[in-house]
């Protein structure tokens, strides 16, 4: 059965008309299920810019609600196209002019995103058209969103199988805090499994490490999945929109950490940065930075590992 996860934005109540309430954070999760697949939303229970990059760092696919233009809503069109999402919905009211809306996403790669308006049937079917890719030959590697004790379960996470595939009683390497843990059991939709393949959402028992060290951002995986580091040269892809780029104290997401960041380095399309407490990342990630000060648009640009 395919896992598809999809990041709610601009619409508070969006979640729960699509699919039944799961868990709860900054983050709220809500999944439907149909004969093929399994769906999980995600939406910030505030539109908090960090909490917005860890999403778009994580989903298969977006739903944007746009009643009006903003510069919220323009900024999540940046960060969506600066990761490469190309599979979504833009919903409108109904009898609107997209015009502007199509004008502002020709050269995205939300360019070939549905706009309609907000017929969740239609909605769906267009979700069920989607088939995204998925690496299940890789080092397995799974991205933490929640942890948390389970009286007579133990410790708990709840994340995405990024790549790979993992089994019950694997022993897998815990990033950043290097830490050998075993996975005790899988669920998925509140069923045991052996198995959860990439694109899996899951809920892991743990054995070996509090859900105090296995926090959101962290990472599950073998010794060649990922890496751990303070100190990164990335190639940059500037938001050509943010003023003029400069070396100071900013703000980075990857995969679903989020943390400041210090740019010490501009050279030509390279930056060098160093944060002050490790970070794990795979060579796949992208390093989303941000000026939280800035006036507007917020989005510095993306970098990968040079």
């Amino acid at each position: 059965m395919k896992h598809i996860t999809i990041g709610l934005f601009h619409d508070k109540d969006l979640g729960k008309e699509l699919g039944k309430k799961g868990t709860e954070s900054d983050i709220l999760l809500f999944n439907r299920k149909t004969d093929d697949k399994v769906f999980t939303f995600m939406s910030a229970v505030e539109e908090k810019l960090t909490t917005k990059t860890q999403i778009i760092s994580t989903i298969d696919a977006a739903i944007i609600s746009i009643s009006q233009m903003t510069p919220e809503i323009g900024e999540t069109i940046l960060f969506l196209d600066s990761v490469g999402i190309t599979d979504g919905i833009i919903i409108v009211p109904e009898f609107s002019d997209t015009t502007q809306i199509e004008s502002m996403i020709k050269e995205t790669s939300l360019k070939d995103f549905t706009i309609t308006d907000k017929n969740i049937p239609k909605i769906m079917e267009v979700l069920n058209s989607y088939n995204p890719k998925r690496d299940d030959s890789s080092d397995p590697v799974v991205i933490v969103d929640h942890s948390f004790s389970v009286k007579g379960v133990g410790e708990v996470i709840l994340g995405l199988v990024k790549k790979g595939t993992i089994s019950k009683h694997d022993k897998m390497l815990l990033l950043p805090k290097n830490k050998e843990v075993v996975i005790r059991s899988i669920q998925m939709q509140d069923k045991d499994f052996d198995k959860a393949n990439s694109g899996c959402r899951v809920g892991l028992a743990i054995k070996g490490a509090s859900a105090e060290e296995m926090k959101r951002g962290s990472i599950f995986t073998t010794t060649d999945g990922a890496k751990t580091d303070t100190k990164f040269k990335l190639r940059l892809k500037k938001n050509k929109y943010y003023s003029d780029l400069k070396k100071g104290i900013f703000h980075l997401t990857v995969g679903m950490q989020s943390l400041p960041t210090e740019i010490t380095e501009i050279s030509d399309e390279m930056v060098s940065i160093k944060t002050e407490r490790p970070v794990c990342y795979t060579k796949d990630d992208y390093f989303i930075l941000i000026d939280l000060n800035a006036p507007k648009l917020h989005h510095i640009g993306n970098g990968k590992i040079s």
